[in-house]
């Protein structure tokens, strides 16, 4: 308490007085329901050595606090041998208690009563002097000769005394300790009454808030088993959030309309959406013969031929949306390696480029396609795909981690225990992500530079189609100066290098660009389609690989006990937090059946 011990000198740091509260309590079968507070008495003089100004101060805030309750009975204790008009008690319990209804002025030590001093006593007691509501009690206490005289003893003597004059014309009802205990009790009972209907509402009030508070702790977290079952019931509410998400029913879950990141269904599809789209119009290195003419996309002009497209631009405004480059996620900042640029495609003479491709891969024998000659000029041609690729899963897994995110954060309202999972969780998370990505690389790797291989019967009919449609636009543009003129070059050109295969070369140019703009065809589609249906879909959403469904069953059953108290092993203050609340409702819950009787 910081006081000083009885018989110590009081020093600079220590108060003769305290907030603290020192509780004795006394129980037994014939013992009173009753709790009585004796607060410091009132003084005005700090005494050198033994109270200060600061005591005063303390020692009226101490008593305010505790008379100012409404249901507190005021006993004002007043030596009988003092003038009754400098008793400062009276005064302060008249503000706290104006109608009187619980201040019950209790006179002492009428046996130190100068002779003649009496009858100003037995006027207060009557009630014709300073009046109260409730009146005056009066009682005898042991003297100094008899501290250590017995209750029993004490009584009787209180008794006897009360017994003489002049104090036997009093009431019996208004004199004695034992007097004063049924008063005491009636008192309480009235209080009670009144305040019946108020203590009923406080305590219903009060439980309510202890319940809400507990509530908001969530389950007990204390064991093994209930951290594991407190984890698998927040994996089953992630889990029902994914199915949901996949499922796109999004009108089941309120957090769905709260947070558009978790429509996840409808974020990959957009997004598939738009890698088709990209392929369409970017995935060519040059422009092919058939798609001269045709409109070019908007990002593109007629006076840059060399404009590197960043992977940021590539996704128009699909990162605008996502925020995927404010830095929410710097785990995932390292996961596609690489600053890589996807060029526009060259509007230039396709024939020309492939006249020239050629002249560096021809060989020996009859066959008037050299070997390297494709794969060379396919793998220029699909440059862009890796750019186009790498871009598109990198945008699938910031959707999927984002998502991951922030179904968490729904599900589980503990930040702690949500961070604490989610530092669990980035590991294996990460893997699944380079899964994906390792795949997507492969698909890229056997597109671009694995054998030029297909059964799709569309190959032949677009190679027909590209050849007829090629001749088609000949003869239409046969008789154009600007066709001629082109033609003379080329023949002229070819003339130059090689006079004996002026007509082989350039019919020679001519298959390639048929053979690979019919493969291209082809191969992009099934390469669009592989990379959403494996890497994405498989991969990253619906597949048994995709991150979504690392926090499940297994995850949870697997965990160690030390890792299960890492991550939802509840923190001493909230253990403590807990007891307490859960003692006070026990506290209440009584009380409020007590109310009932």
């Amino acid at each position: 308490m910081g006081i000083p011990e009885p018989g110590q000198a009081l020093n600079t740091s220590q108060s003769t007085f305290s907030d603290d509260l020192l509780s004795i309590v006394i129980c037994g079968p014939d013992k009173q329901n009753l709790s009585i507070i004796d607060i410091p008495g009132i003084f005005r003089t700090p005494t050198e050595g033994i109270t200060t100004e600061a005591d005063m101060i303390l020692v009226r805030r101490i008593m305010n606090r505790y008379i100012r309750d409404e249901r507190t009975i005021i006993l004002a204790v007043i030596p009988s041998n003092t003038d009754i008009a400098t008793q400062e008690i009276l005064t302060i319990a008249k503000e706290m208690d104006p109608k009187g209804l619980r201040t019950l002025g209790v006179l002492t030590k009428p046996d130190l009563i100068d002779n003649g001093g009496e009858e100003n006593v037995m006027m207060l007691v009557e009630g014709k002097r300073n009046p109260l509501r409730l009146g005056y009690h009066m009682v005898r206490n042991r003297g100094q000769s008899e501290l250590s005289s017995t209750s029993v003893v004490r009584a009787q003597k209180e008794r006897d005394f009360f017994m003489g004059d002049p104090w036997s014309r009093l009431e019996r009802d208004r004199v004695g300790t034992a007097a004063l205990q049924k008063r005491l009790q009636g008192l309480l009972i009235d209080i009670t009454r009144r305040e019946f209907p108020k203590v009923q509402t406080q305590i219903t009030k009060q439980l309510t808030s202890c319940r809400l508070q507990l509530a908001d702790l969530g389950v007990d977290r204390q064991s093994t088993e209930q951290q594991r079952s407190y984890l698998l019931e927040i994996s089953n509410q992630y889990q029902g959030i994914v199915n949901t998400a996949l499922d796109a029913y999004y009108s089941r879950e309120r957090a769905f309309t709260e947070t558009p990141e978790l429509r996840l269904a409808t974020l990959a599809v957009n997004r598939m959406d738009q890698f088709s789209e990209d392929f369409d119009s970017m995935g060519h290195t040059v422009q092919f013969n058939g798609s001269a003419g045709e409109v070019k996309p908007e990002w593109t002009t007629d006076d840059e031929d060399t404009h590197s497209v960043t992977s940021e631009e590539l996704v128009y405004s699909f990162d605008r949306i996502t925020s995927e480059n404010d830095g929410s996620y710097p785990e995932l900042e390292d996961l596609v390696p690489g600053d890589w640029v996807t060029p526009k495609p060259s509007d230039q003479n396709i024939m020309e480029w492939i006249a020239k491709e050629h002249k560096k891969a021809r060989s020996f024998g009859l066959a008037t396609i050299g070997p390297s000659v494709i794969p060379t000029i396919w793998q220029e041609q699909t440059k862009n795909w890796e750019g186009l690729t790498m871009g598109y899963i990198r945008n699938i897994v910031f959707l999927v981690h984002d998502f991951i995110c922030k179904a968490l954060a729904h599900v589980c309202v503990d930040e702690r225990v949500r961070n604490s999972l989610w530092s669990v969780l980035q590991e294996n998370l990460i893997d699944r992500y380079k899964q994906a990505i390792n795949h997507a690389e492969f698909i890229l790797r056997v597109e671009r530079y694995g054998t030029q291989l297909t059964n799709n019967r569309f190959f032949n009919k677009n190679l027909q189609k590209s050849k007829t449609s090629r001749m088609d636009k000949l003869k239409r543009h046969s008789n154009s100066p600007k066709q001629k003129k082109r033609s003379e070059k080329i023949t002229n050109e070819a003339r130059a290098q090689n006079s004996t295969s002026i007509g082989n070369a350039e019919h020679t140019v001519e298959q390639i660009h048929d053979i690979v703009e019919s493969y291209y065809n082809v191969a992009r589609e099934r390469f669009v389609d592989t990379v959403c249906m494996q890497a994405s879909d498989y991969y990253l959403l619906t597949g048994d690989p995709s991150p979504l469904r690392v926090f499940g069953i297994n995850f949870v059953s697997k965990l160690s006990p030390a890792q299960l108290d890492m991550i939802a092993g509840e923190e001493n203050s909230t253990k403590q937090l807990r007891t307490s609340l859960m003692n006070q409702i026990t506290a209440l819950e009584k009380g409020k059946k007590l109310l009932k009787i």
